[in-house]
């Protein structure tokens, strides 16, 4: 179990319930630990596929974040994704874009704060 098979099957079945299982098993398991860096108020995913980055962010907005907002109260969290410049070519679409469509999606107000930072604000944390 290391970190390349958990990002190649997460990205298969992100979507799908079990997506969420195994990513919280390789969390527990530490399989993460070199590609997600998680703190209070960032989320690193240099190293995730698309499908590994959106669940390590669904995780960490509805179970980290609203821990640190109920302490600190309202303020601002960075999801880091990277340029892309050392994605593959075959790789259409970036872990930037699929965080950013999931952060729509989640209703998450965010902006740009460079061109591999997201800041989000946390009033609508869930």
């Amino acid at each position: 179990r290391d970190t390349i098979t958990y990002n190649a099957v997460l990205q298969s079945i992100h979507e799908l319930e079990i997506g969420n299982s195994i990513f919280r098993e390789g969390l527990l398991a530490h399989v993460f630990d070199e590609c997600i860096v998680i703190d209070d108020r960032q989320l690193d995913l240099h190293g995730c596929s698309s499908g590994a980055g959106i669940l390590a962010l669904r995780w960490w907005w509805t179970e980290i974040v609203p821990v640190v907002q109920a302490s600190a109260g309202s303020c601002s969290f960075y999801v880091i994704t990277g340029w892309g410049k050392h994605r593959p070519a075959r790789r259409q679409t970036g872990i930037l874009e699929v965080v950013r469509q999931e952060l729509d999606r989640m209703h998450v107000p965010w902006r740009l704060h460079n061109p591999g930072c997201l800041l989000l604000t946390a009033e609508q944390a869930s």
